[in-house]
Parts: structure tokens; C-alpha cells; sequence
């Protein structure tokens, strides 16, 4: 089963049905249980915190691509262009009047336990509600003041977007070819010399075409992960590592978590 990918026409019209920019609630929670659904390329009245309670979902700004488990949330500015992509995941966002931050830069964060229940908690104050709640007010000020205290750290999981058709196009074959991603057959698909390709992938992404590749790895096993059909073996293999131990060592690096550990997050476990 294919992955559902809705136009920006699409798009503008299920999120005008949910409401979230028609609302007068200054803030309020939304959760979605999606499968296979992308949304186009969007923006909002409200400031969004993005949060995936179970499985991982991506995240598109006109500057980078961002994957999204339970260890990480997102914080989208009111006016951000954006695109987000789900395979199969619990989403969990929290809107706030644009006036309740003056934070208008996309951040990707850690999200501590605190953090977590908080998102979870705000669950009871959605977009259809009865009367004004003092209560509501008051906690979604606290949780606007809690995602404060974490945004502006280094990005997370973050993939580069391309500025040049050539690197755009060395980026796609290298998502599409992850198990066996080199150098010389990327620049050979996109009619260059690796030379040529080296430089201009270190000029445009601050990365070299190695640590490109690793990233996209990691990033595409933290995706299967998210599977509980694929085992922890076949996961390494279908991303590029010839073994199980070498995978889990980098993984670790990238992520700090074992493999199954980080399984066991994004199924909605307790961290």
C-alpha cells in the first residue's frame, strides 16, 4: 500500500475542515493516528509544537528535512512553510496563538519525560470543546514556557536540502540506493566526476558525501525501526551494514540508544 500524498489543494482543505486556523480557542491540542500520509507543503496562523507519541514522522522546511521519533519534537513558527510526511505513527500537536511566542525560528528539540506528559496531558483541551476553561489557559502558558526552556539547541536528525540540480540530484539517488551508496556511482548517475561531486556536496550541505550518506542511513533505519515487522538484522542490511553489531555501534554514536532501545520509544514506551 502505497503512501497517500495530498496536493496543496488537498491539503488547504482538510486542514480548513479540522479547523485549526477558524478556531477562537488561543490554544488547543489535535492528535491524528495516521498511516501513509503526506501532507503538502503548508503553513499555519498558529505556532505548532509537532510531536510523534509512536512511530516517526518527517519533517520538511525549505532549508532542511528533519525526522521526528518520540525522542524529538517540533517547534513551527506561525507563518512557516512546511510538508509533513507519516508511514504509520501517533501525531500529537499543540497550537498557541502567535502571540504567546515570539520564537519565529523551526527548532527541533529533545523532549524530556516532562515534556512528554505534558503533550499527552493537553490532549483533554481539543479544537471542539464546551466552555472556557481557566484551567486550559493556564497550562498551555506553562507548556509554551517549558518548549522555551529547550528550542535553540543543535538540530537533531537533520538532513541538508540541495541548492543545485546536481546535488538534488546525487541527494534522491542516494536515498533511493542507501544499501549501497558510494561515492563513484552517485557522481557516475549524475554525469560527473567524483571529484566534482565531492566538492560541491561540502560546499552546499557543510557535509561531506560520506557523513551525508550516514545520516540518511540512520535516518531511514530510525523509519523501519518503527516497523515491528522488520527485525533489528534486516533493518541494518536493507540500509547498508553487512552486519547487526556494526549497525547497533553506529546507530549508538549517531543516536545515543541502541537499536532496540530506540524500537522500544517509538513504539510508545516509557522512556
Amino acid at each position: 500500500m502505497g503512501t497517500r500524498r495530498l496536493t496543496k489543494l488537498q491539503t488547504r482543505k482538510r486542514l480548513r475542515e479540522i479547523g485549526i486556523d477558524r478556531t477562537a480557542w488561543p490554544a488547543f491540542a489535535f492528535a491524528e493516528d495516521l498511516k501513509r500520509l503526506s501532507y503538502a507543503w503548508h503553513s499555519h496562523r498558529r505556532h505548532q509544537l509537532l510531536y510523534a507519541v509512536r512511530g516517526t514522522a518527517r519533517l520538511e522546511s525549505k532549508a532542511a528535512q528533519f525526522l521526528l521519533p518520540p525522542q524529538r519534537a517540533a517547534w513551527i513558527p506561525a507563518g512557516t512553510v512546511h510538508a509533513t510526511h507519516v508511514n504509520s505513527a501517533e501525531i500529537v500537536s499543540v497550537y498557541f496563538d502567535r502571540s504567546w511566542s515570539q520564537e519565529r525560528e523551526l527548532q527541533v528539540f529533545e523532549v524530556p519525560p516532562l515534556l512528554r506528559e505534558m503533550v499527552l496531558y493537553a490532549r483533554r483541551w481539543p479544537i471542539v470543546r464546551g466552555r472556557k476553561d481557566a484551567h486550559a489557559t493556564a497550562f498551555f502558558r506553562a507548556l509554551v514556557g517549558v518548549i522555551g526552556t529547550l528550542t535553540h539547541r543543535a538540530p537533531a536528525y537533520e538532513l541538508p536540502r540541495a541548492r543545485t540540480e546536481l546535488t538534488r540530484a546525487a541527494m534522491t539517488w542516494v536515498l533511493g540506493h542507501l544499501e549501497t551508496s558510494e561515492l563513484g556511482a552517485a557522481a557516475k548517475h549524475c554525469g560527473t566526476t567524483p571529484r566534482t561531486l565531492r566538492r560541491r556536496f561540502l560546499a552546499e550541505t557543510g557535509l561531506h558525501f560520506r557523513a551525508f550518506v550516514l545520516q540518511a542511513r540512520m535516518q531511514r533505519a530510525m523509519e523501519l525501526l518503527g516497523e515491528p515487522s522488520r527485525s533489528i538484522v534486516e533493518v541494518a542490511l536493507d540500509v547498508g551494514f553487512r552486519s547487526q553489531s556494526a549497525f547497533a555501534q553506529a546507530f549508538r554514536r549517531v543516536t545515543g540508544q541502541a537499536p532496540r532501545d530506540f524500537r522500544k520509544a517509538a513504539a510508545g514506551a516509557a522512556t
